[in-house]
């Protein structure tokens, strides 16, 4: 091979490598930038969601929104504890020889935040529905059955074996 084939080579590849990178850190910019504005927005959207689907009057969307800001007040505290609980376990596991017994009070302390902001979501899910009509109940009924249910974003990731929506499993 020649030296100005060679040369010729190297200059298309360095051409070509170079548009790779700079496409690659243009894509993480611009998703970084919009995961940035996706934040305080997403919570907005929820409310817009609401509104939306369920054909909320003015005054139901000001409760509504009274009722998520209270909601947020309240979750707040538990969302830093588990953010804080998490990272305690990752220090844990860090060390040389990780306490396990620390490790399962870590775990426990976890599913009781868990515990805690389910029931906030579930107050919050009923003060909604006091807010609506009975039509608007129904339609929240199946918007909860299509987030939750076997099929919806929001399933377990076990199987749900002949159970329908709205189906509760009876204890023995």
């Amino acid at each position: 091979m020649n030296y100005f084939l060679k040369y010729r080579f190297a200059i298309w590849s360095i051409i070509i490598l170079s548009v790779i990178i700079l496409s690659s850190v243009s894509t993480l910019f611009v998703l970084k930038l919009s995961h940035k504005n996706d934040g305080p927005n997403r919570f907005a959207q929820i409310g817009k969601f609401f509104k939306e689907e369920l054909k909320l009057t003015a005054d139901q969307e000001s409760r509504l929104r009274l009722s998520r800001r209270q909601y947020f007040q309240n979750t707040k505290s538990i969302f830093d504890s588990l953010e804080n609980k998490r990272l305690l376990i990752i220090q844990e596991l860090c060390k040389p020889i990780p306490d396990s017994t620390v490790l399962y009070k870590l775990c426990d302390d976890i599913g009781l935040l868990h515990a805690n902001l389910k029931h906030e979501s579930i107050k919050n899910l009923l003060v909604l529905r006091g807010i609506c009509t009975p039509e608007q109940v129904q339609k929240l009924n199946t918007i909860n059955e299509e987030l939750v249910g076997p099929e919806g974003p929001m399933r377990n990731m076990r199987p749900h074996k002949g159970k329908k929506p709205g189906e509760v499993k009876k204890p023995n």
